[in-house]
């Protein structure tokens, strides 16, 4: 059977799928993975959560969502709900459903069970959620149906020191090792959180702004793959960095060309994701557009 492109045929339900399957990955060298570049998108999106243009309160409403997390195996989508407080979960099986609070919601606050502008999450294989908890400067996980959440880094108060953040902006769990990755958004840099050691060690950038190879200028969003490898929203230098494992210098793989609005440029880019095949997504913010950058390619589409 002949399969549109991007998908492949399933002899168990006899029909056109998904690819789950990933490539074999060699942390030791570069790879180089299977790019579908035939793979289109519409034009056209349509509202999946929330009501467009509608700030509210209720389940079916959000104020000024930040981040979403997809959890594509059970079909949910995790908002983080910032101007509410909260973490909102929705069935994507039932478009149009009210949402859930999972986390927050219960007016702003440090309490444990209360959030004060979360910025990011990140849900694992067990449906725990992890918030960055920003302006109370730590992270909670929330384990699933918990009415409240525990704090696994941060919550010394902002600042510079290893058990301090200043300000979160973006979190991953590598579930492998169990270690927190924090893009610690006004310090510069990128802290690797183990949660029972209380403090966390810094991975990337040097904690000084800057535009060197070695330096991140307001850090915001992060993936990390399978080798440890950090893909890094790199804000004020409109740029997204790679850095490897142990590396102490990053290298640019899309945009850094100036800020703009050309295809090898960004403006502002506020989050990033990498696909199976080593595709670069990027939230260009100011320029109102996501790019899909190749690997090794110099522009993006």
């Amino acid at each position: 059977m002949k399969c549109p492109a991007g998908l492949v045929w399933n002899q168990q339900i006899m029909v056109c799928d998904w690819n789950t399957s990933k490539p074999t990955i060699n942390c030791d060298h570069e790879n180089q993975r299977n790019c579908r570049e035939t793979t289109q998108w519409a034009t056209k999106g349509i509202p999946l959560v929330g009501r467009d243009r509608e700030f509210g309160y209720d389940g079916f409403h959000l104020g000024s969502p930040f981040s979403v997390y997809v959890d594509r195996e059970r079909s949910n989508v995790y908002v983080a709900d910032t101007g509410n407080h909260r973490v909102q979960k929705f069935n994507l099986k039932v478009i149009g459903s009210a949402g859930i609070t999972v986390a927050g919601g219960n007016k702003p606050g440090n309490g444990s069970n209360q959030l004060n502008m979360p910025w990011a999450i990140y849900v694992d294989k067990n449906e725990n959620v992890y918030v960055a908890d920003t302006d109370n400067s730590r992270i909670q996980m929330w384990a699933k149906d918990a009415t409240s959440g525990v704090t696994v880094a941060g919550g010394n108060g902002k600042g510079k020191g290893l058990n301090q953040i200043g300000a979160c902006q973006g979190i991953f769990v590598h579930e492998e090792t169990n270690a927190l990755y924090i893009s610690d958004f006004y310090n510069d840099r990128i802290v690797k959180w183990i949660p029972e050691k209380g403090e966390g060690v810094i991975v990337a950038g040097t904690g000084v702004g800057g535009s060197a190879a070695n330096q991140l200028s307001g850090p915001r969003g992060i993936f990390v793959d399978e080798c440890e490898t950090i893909y890094i929203a790199d804000l004020w230098n409109n740029r997204i960095q790679k850095w490897k494992k142990d590396a102490i210098e990053g290298i640019t793989v899309a945009g850094g060309n100036g800020q703009g609005s050309g295809v090898n440029q960004l403006s502002s880019p506020w989050d990033v994701e990498i696909d199976q095949y080593g595709n670069i997504y990027v939230a260009d913010t100011d320029n109102n557009r996501v790019l899909k950058w190749a690997p090794g390619a110099t522009s993006g589409v």
